[in-house]
């Protein structure tokens, strides 16, 4: 610690300086006179002293912030006296924390309950750092998500210690905490939905699984049928009773097979072919962990997203825009390959749209895409209407150019796409400029946006309905969005077009949520982070029940 060193000067200040604080106001000074501080009664003393020795191993700012608390108070006792019902409720939802998936062992309520002997500050203290642990955990989640994927750049602030406390003083404990928790609707309703697959694992769950083999059709029959007929009944898709011993595959179980598709972003066509069998045999355990994993992420998002915002479901393979709450616009999209050229999660802001945009390629897809058709046919990239640049950006005839010579490591070109009909990002591109140089667009392969899984693109986000986006975005700007967008895409000259309303965006992973009507969707763990995120949920101390069916 460093020692403040006196000099005259300084002493000569300090005395004049308590002068001046002691001194009358002049006259017509409006100023309030200083508030005086009470003197601590022997019995706040020894309470202030306690605590203090009670929170040497704290976190300074803890240890600030629940001094600062109790000071507030007078050094009198919050959750012992005189109100002893606090610390029970607050044991009790420390107790109650695996129903959020959070790590209750943490927060150790069973050693909380044990220690009524304690002395009042140990006690006060040791409460007071179990509800800062709990409450810091339920407003911004356990695992850091750069922890779970490089490419997942949210960065959930933990509020200071002041703020997590800072409801304590306005209302009953469980107030407080309900006011901490993530203010998106999914969160209680997930919360409700892990409860009662939990309550389901401890039975037989489910049943036996279907049997692998061919696609199911409509009017099939034989022991399949009859095991996928028992599958949807136990997941309440068709009345129980009898379901076992019927092998046809009859229009109700079609009916039922087709809502179990909607449910979970499948094509419903009613046929039962390998991505549909896989959902329906995911057993109760994987349903529990995707509930318990998708609980983190909605606490890693921010508490605000905006009045207006777009935002991106990867799994779930759509783009929302959402207005007061309400969707005005939902679109199907593309997303990044898996294991090769995945979309990150993050939020950011769109300010200006792109009309006929070039394709600028990056560097990584020109070497992997292009340099090994280069070296077949220099001339591939013209039939494309494709330039090959310096990187300063002169034109070279490909021709002219002994593609074998160059490597992944020594590729010296730039190569550029302009607009046209088979440009990769076709009319438009939406901007949102971020680290990952993600943008949403338009795309000549509409046939992609026919199929279940839509993971095709180079990491940007392709939109079914742009024309739409456009018109939406256009709104208020331009007299006639759509006349006025028409006409620049009929220029075919490259346009940029500032947005007088910026976007947020947000592109998220959220394989379990809730539709609008408030019916639960699930949906595949396509880039694999929802398993990397429960391991590292497990290793934070977050626990689910062994399944038993």
């Amino acid at each position: 610690m460093r020692t403040l060193r006196t000099t005259p000067l300084l002493c000569a200040l300090l005395v004049s300086g308590a002068a001046l604080a002691e001194a009358p106001p002049p006259p017509g000074d409006l100023r309030a006179p200083p508030v005086a501080v009470p003197a601590l009664t022997p019995e706040a003393s020894a309470f202030r002293d306690g605590l203090s020795r009670a929170l040497a191993g704290a976190a300074e700012g803890d240890r600030a912030a629940i001094d600062g608390f109790f000071a507030a108070r007078g050094y009198a006792a919050f959750w012992t006296e005189p109100d002893a019902a606090r610390a029970s409720k607050l044991i009790e939802a420390l107790a109650a924390a695996g129903d959020q998936a959070l790590p209750a062992a943490r927060y150790d309520a069973e050693g909380l309950r044990l220690g009524t002997a304690d002395p009042a500050p140990a006690r006060e203290a040791t409460l007071m750092r179990a509800y800062l642990a709990f409450a810091g955990d339920l407003a911004t989640g356990v695992i850091d998500p750069a922890d779970v994927d490089a490419d997942i750049t949210r960065k959930p602030v933990r509020p200071p210690a002041t703020a997590l406390l800072a409801p304590l003083s306005a209302g009953p404990v469980p107030e407080a905490l309900a006011a901490l928790e993530p203010s998106d609707p999914d969160y209680r309703r997930l919360v409700e939905e892990k409860r009662a697959l939990e309550a389901q694992a401890r039975t037989a769950s489910w049943g036996p699984s279907v049997s692998e083999g061919p696609t199911l059709h409509p009017g099939d029959s034989g022991p399949r049928v009859a095991e996928l007929r028992a599958r949807l009944a136990r997941l309440g898709y068709l009345a129980p009773g009898g379901e076992t011993v019927d092998p046809r595959f009859d229009a109700a179980l079609e009916a039922a097979v087709k809502a179990f598709q909607d449910d979970h972003g499948l094509v419903g066509d009613g046929v039962v072919g390998k991505g549909t069998l896989a959902a329906v045999n995911a057993p109760i355990g994987t349903r529990l962990a995707q509930v318990a994993v998708n609980l983190e992420r909605i606490r890693w998002m921010p508490r605000e997203l905006g009045a207006r915002y777009l935002y991106v479901n990867i799994p779930d393979f759509t783009a929302r825009l959402v207005e007061d709450g309400a969707p005005v616009w939902e679109s199907k999209v593309v997303v990044g390959k898996a294991t090769v050229t995945e979309t990150a999660e993050f939020s950011d802001e769109m300010t200006y749209m792109v009309v006929n945009p070039s394709w600028h390629i990056p560097n990584s897809i020109a070497i992997r895409d292009y340099l090994p058709k280069l070296q077949r046919d220099a001339m591939v990239l013209k039939r494309q209407g494709i330039d090959l640049m310096t990187r300063g950006g002169t034109t070279i005839n490909p021709k002219l150019v002994d593609f074998t010579v160059y490597t992944p490591e020594n590729f010296p070109f730039r190569i550029k796409q302009r607009p046209s009909d088979d440009n990769a990002l076709g009319k438009v591109k939406f901007m949102f400029p971020n680290q990952h140089s993600i943008y949403m667009h338009d795309t000549p392969h509409k046939e992609y946006f026919a199929r279940d899984v839509r993971a095709y693109s180079n990491g940007c986000i392709r939109v079914q309905k742009v024309d739409e986006l456009a018109h939406i975005l256009l709104a208020g700007q331009v007299p006639d969005p759509e006349a006025a967008f028409d006409g620049w895409v009929a220029a075919r000259s490259e346009r940029n077009v500032t947005l007088a309303r910026p976007l947020p965006v947000h592109i998220v992973y959220r394989t379990a949520f809730f539709d609008d009507d408030g019916a639960l969707r699930f949906r595949p763990d396509v880039y694999g982070r929802d398993a990397r995120a429960f391991e590292a949920l497990e290793a934070a101390g977050v626990t689910l029940p062994e399944a038993q069916g």
